[in-house]
C-alpha cells in the first residue's frame, strides 16, 4: 500500500506543504523546467530520513543523542538544502513557453477543467519521474482513472470547505476512492500527496506551474517554510514521508514499486490545495487483489 508507510497502521502519518504562492515574472526565454537530486541524495538515505521522520518528538530526541545519528542528520539536511537551491524553475523569471504565460488557470465550480488538468498532470508527473530515474526506479504513469480520482477527491475538498490549510481530507478521499471502485481498507489516506498556497483566483499556467514545482521540492527535500528565504536555515528540514511515499522509498515490502498517478486542484477562500494522486500498481495482484476492486487505471 501507500502514502507515507510500510503498514496500513503507519498511515495516519501524514504530513501536508503549506506555502505562498511562488510565482516570478516571466521574461522573452523559455525552457523546460526539469528536476534534479544532489549527490548523496540515495534510497538508502531516504529510507533512514523516513523511519526518522516517522518516530515521535521524544523518540527523535533519543536517537539524536547518538552522535552518528545526529552527524547523518546534519549531512542529510545538507544535502537536502542542496535540493532546494539546484531545482530553481519556482524562482526563475522565465517560463516553460509564452503561451503559459497568456494562459489563465480556468476553475470549474472550483477545480481544473479537465484539459488543463491533464496538462498539470503530464507536467508535475514528469518531475517526478525525473526525480524517480535518478534513484534507479521505476516511472510512474498517468492513467485516466487516476485522474478521475484526483477530480473526485478535489470535489470533495471544494464541496466540504477543506483545503492544505485542514489537513487531508481523509473521509472525502475515502469516499472519492470507493466512488472510482478501489476497496481500500480502513478510513486511511492511502493516495493523496497534498502542497497548497495563497493566491488570487485568477493564475496564468506559468505560475500555476511554478507553484506545482514549490510544492514538489518541498515534499522531496523535507522543507517545511512557505518561502525560499530560510532555504539555508537546517532546521526548516524536518520530514521525508512525502519524499519517501513519491519515490515509493520506505524500506517496505513494495519498496521499488511504481504507480498510476493523477493531478488536480481544489480551490476555496484564496487557498489553492494541489492533489498529487498516485494509486499504486501493485494493488493489482497484490492481497489477491481484494483492494483493486472494480478501478479502471
Amino acid at each position: 500500500m501507500k502514502k507515507f508507510f510500510a503498514s496500513a497502521a503507519a498511515a495516519l502519518a501524514i504530513g501536508t506543504v503549506f506555502a505562498a504562492s511562488q510565482v516570478k515574472p516571466a521574461e522573452a526565454s523559455s525552457r523546460q523546467a526539469s528536476f534534479t537530486l544532489p549527490k548523496g541524495y540515495t534510497k538508502a538515505n531516504l529510507k533512514k530520513a523516513y523511519k526518522y521522520s516517522a518516530l515521535s518528538s521524544s523518540q527523535k530526541k533519543t536517537w539524536l543523542k547518538n552522535k552518528k545519528n545526529a552527524a547523518w542528520l546534519k549531512k542529510w539536511r545538507q544535502i537536502n538544502v542542496k535540493g532546494m537551491q539546484a531545482n530553481s524553475f519556482d524562482q526563475a523569471s522565465w517560463s516553460e513557453n509564452s503561451k503559459d504565460d497568456k494562459t489563465i488557470v480556468k476553475l470549474t465550480n472550483g477545480h481544473l477543467t479537465t484539459s488543463q488538468a491533464k496538462t498539470l498532470a503530464v507536467y508535475s508527473l514528469r518531475l517526478i519521474n525525473q526525480a524517480r530515474t535518478k534513484l534507479g526506479l521505476k516511472k510512474w504513469t498517468y492513467s485516466k482513472g487516476t485522474q478521475k480520482l484526483a477530480l473526485e477527491i478535489s470535489k470533495e475538498y471544494v464541496a466540504n470547505k477543506k483545503t492544505i490549510a485542514t489537513g487531508h481530507y481523509v473521509a472525502g478521499i475515502v469516499r472519492a476512492t470507493k466512488r472510482v471502485g478501489l476497496k481500500l481498507p480502513g478510513n486511511y489516506n492511502y493516495v493523496e500527496d497534498m502542497a497548497g498556497f495563497k493566491d488570487g483566483q485568477k493564475l496564468t499556467m506559468t505560475a500555476m506551474k511554478k507553484d506545482i514545482y514549490f510544492g514538489l521540492k518541498t515534499m522531496m527535500f523535507g522543507y517545511r517554510y512557505a518561502n525560499q528565504s530560510k532555504v539555508t536555515q537546517l532546521s526548516q528540514y524536518t520530514e521525508w514521508e512525502h519524499a519517501s511515499d513519491l519515490m515509493n522509498t520506505q524500506g517496505g515490502k513494495y519498496d521499488g514499486d511504481w504507480d498510476y498517478y493523477g493531478f488536480n486542484v481544489s480551490y476555496t477562500n484564496g487557498t489553492y490545495s494541489m492533489h498529487y494522486i498516485g494509486v499504486p500498481s501493485h494493488l493489482k495482484w497484490a492481497y489477491g487483489g481484494a483492494y483493486w476492486g472494480s478501478f479502471k487505471a
